[in-house]
Parts: C-alpha cells; structure tokens; sequence
C-alpha cells in the first residue's frame, strides 16, 4: 500500500502541469474537514487501542499503525508543498 501511495504522488514521467494538478488534488485531499476527522479519529482509536492493549505485541503494533498514518500524513503534505513550486511555475 505505501509504494502505491507513492507512485501516486511521485510517478515517473510528470509533466509540471500534471505535478501541479496533483498538488491540487491532494491540497484539497488535507484540507477537506471530513478527511481531517477521519484521521484523527483513526489516530484518537489507535492511540486508545495502544493504551489499553494487554500485551506487548499487541502494543507494537498498534503503535506502528499510527506510525504509518503519520508517515502518511507527512507525505500528503509533501507531496502537496512540492508540487504547489510546480503549480507556480505553469501559470
């Protein structure tokens, strides 16, 4: 799942156009309150989860379950920043 994320927001042979549509995209994407909810709810659950969990493997992961909503995260606004410069450019 997370190489398909990011041959999504990094696929090879990109005009600067089409960096530029997908920033858009995905700034939308970060920006919809719907889609913020989701994800701290999703993180508030697994946090919850992680905190009454009863054993240690169980806990890990819990823990690497948030790790990668955060990882998420972090590569949506990447992606949404980086491609923002090219959006610049072709206008």
């Amino acid at each position: 799942m997370i190489e398909a994320i990011q041959r999504f927001l990094r696929p090879p042979s990109t005009t600067a156009a089409e960096r530029a549509q997908r920033a858009v995209t995905v700034r939308a994407l970060l920006d919809d309150p719907t889609i913020q909810d989701a994800i701290l709810s999703i993180q508030s659950d697994l946090i919850g989860e992680w905190t009454r969990a009863g054993n240690a493997d169980e806990r890990e992961n819990l823990w690497r379950a948030v790790n990668v909503l955060d990882r998420l995260q972090t590569w949506l606004r990447s992606a949404a920043a980086a491609d923002l410069t090219a959006l610049r450019r072709v206008k």
